[in-house]
């Protein structure tokens, strides 16, 4: 997050907006450097539909900070419990999930030092020592547990890798992203182009075993607010949660717009006229006004859906493809695939 004011404008409201655009049930922030009175008053503060629950280190208030920010119109922010394990540092919310059941949220912020950081995976795995399991744990943990996940690729330090493993292991946790796309090469933070334009995937989530089979749509995208790193996101259900199909098609509205489109369908609405006074000489079961009316409605359908889904792919879906095709692309070395990455990402 890199705190909360940008250009005296207050981070706070533009992620008030992208939750409710998005529909983001619960987002992980890490550098918040948001103290307690402050928290306070933006949990008062009319129009932000959010609960923020943070931990800010008291000798560092202007580094570090982790916190957890509840949509109070999609999650229930009453009977929420929080263990705070290592301030600014480590924060495991439990949140009331589906009848009984509860979510267990772990929000971590590592620090860059590979010492410190080996230390601060020995704390937090001594700190949750009787306390719930996580569902969940995601953030920036500033280190990557496969050379790949660097550009250019290279190894961390064993130290603090094997103690990461070490925690995820006993948690029975998986990295969500990395398991839907094995083979996928994409990352969530970058140096500027002066600083040497290296990349890494330090922001992950990592999920319950079990949990992996309900969750969906592992994404890094940019999120839409002033910082250098890219956001990780996932939907992630219930086990309890009964199955909901897709529902009935409705048209996107936008596709109105489209002339060409319009143009085909008004060709079928000629031809189904055609077909209903045909049909009116000699009646049969393949040709009547009902089975001509039903043969016009499928294929406008198809027209609709071939044209929504050239209009989905904007240009954020166009950047991203060319992103990956870059990361994935053998040919080129790793130093144009830096460049070309910076300036897709920028």
């Amino acid at each position: 997050m890199r705190g909360r004011w940008h250009e005296g404008s207050d981070k706070w409201k533009h992620i008030n907006q992208i939750m409710k655009d998005q529909k983001l049930g619960v987002l992980a922030l890490q550098e918040t450097h948001l103290t307690k009175d402050e928290e306070s008053i933006l949990n008062s503060t009319p129009g932000l539909r959010l609960r923020i629950i943070s931990s800010i280190d008291p000798t560092h208030t202007n580094a570090k900070g982790v916190a957890l920010v509840l949509n109070k119109n999609l999650v229930n922010t009453s009977g929420v419990k929080t263990h705070e394990l290592v301030p600014g540092r480590a924060l495991l919310i439990i949140i009331p999930w589906r009848k009984d059941d509860t979510f267990k949220i772990l929000v971590i912020y590592a620090p860059n030092d590979p010492q410190n950081n080996q230390y601060f995976w020995e704390n937090v795995m001594s700190k949750l020592r009787g306390l719930p399991h996580p569902d969940v744990m995601l953030g920036d943990f500033n280190l990557v547990e496969d050379a790949l996940d660097r550009l250019p690729p290279k190894q961390d330090s064993s130290g603090p890798t094997s103690k990461l493993k070490e925690l995820r292991t006993r948690l029975r946790l998986r990295d969500g992203w990395r398991t839907e796309n094995p083979d996928t090469l994409q990352y969530t933070f970058a140096q500027s182009a002066y600083q040497g334009g290296r990349q890494s995937r330090i922001n992950r989530i990592y999920i319950k075993e079990d949990l992996l089979p309900f969750s969906r749509e592992w994404d890094i995208s940019p999120p839409g607010l002033h910082t250098d790193h890219q956001m990780a996101s996932a939907r992630i259900s219930s086990k309890t949660m009964p199955f909901v199909g897709t529902g009935r098609w409705s048209m996107p509205l936008y596709v109105l717009k489209d002339k060409k489109l319009s143009d085909e369908i008004i060709e079928l609405g000629k031809t189904l006229h055609k077909q209903i006074l045909e049909s009116k000489a000699q009646r049969t079961v393949t040709s009547n006004p009902q089975a001509a009316f039903k043969s016009f409605k499928t294929k406008a359908i198809d027209l609709c859906r071939i044209a929504a889904k050239k209009t989905i792919p904007m240009k954020r879906n166009k950047l991203m493809s060319q992103l990956k095709a870059t990361m994935s692309d053998p040919l080129l070395s790793d130093e144009d695939k830096r460049i070309i990455g910076l300036v897709l990402q920028d």
